[in-house]
């Protein structure tokens, strides 16, 4: 999956961009507002995945690349990242993997029983994928013997 730019996607949406002096940045007549003429309202920050955005200064309206394409189309976030990264379909033939139980744990559920972070699902670097695999089924079955274990002293007190 690509990156749809913030300029592809005013492309896409007919609106019409016109250069600033800063590197990166357009300006465009806002189609809410309806500014005319030498008014620009509308400024739209291009370039890498992280700084691209927009604002109206006249309306207030202002987000990332799919807000973008929502503001303009006048959908949801869920239905413009729908149109702007199609899910891919399914492959027939492939079983989709069975989740652990400690991965449909939420992260209110996990801080009650002391982990904080994500970061026991990252991978760390220079691991090999079997040491990768036992490492992190260990790690979800600790997790989820904690959380019952918590359950279980939670139900005696009660």
């Amino acid at each position: 999956m690509s990156f749809v730019s913030i300029e592809e996607v005013a492309e896409r949406n007919e609106l019409r961009l016109f250069r600033t002096s800063r590197y990166g940045q357009w300006k465009a007549h806002c189609p809410v507002c309806g500014d005319r003429r030498d008014q620009f309202h509308l400024y739209v920050k291009g370039g890498d995945e992280k700084e691209t955005g927009f604002y109206c200064h006249k309306c207030g309206a202002h987000g990332g690349t799919i807000a973008f394409h929502a503001w303009l189309r006048g959908i949801t976030f869920e239905a413009a990242k729908d149109e702007l990264y199609p899910p891919k379909p399914e492959l027939p033939n492939r079983p989709k993997r069975k989740r652990h139980p400690a991965e449909t744990l939420t992260r209110e559920q996990l801080a009650s029983i002391g982990f904080t972070s994500r970061t026991y699902l990252k991978r760390p670097v220079g691991m090999d994928e079997k040491a990768w695999y036992r490492y992190k089924r260990d790690t979800l079955n600790w997790i989820w013997q904690e959380w019952n274990s918590c359950q279980q002293i939670q139900r005696e007190r009660e």
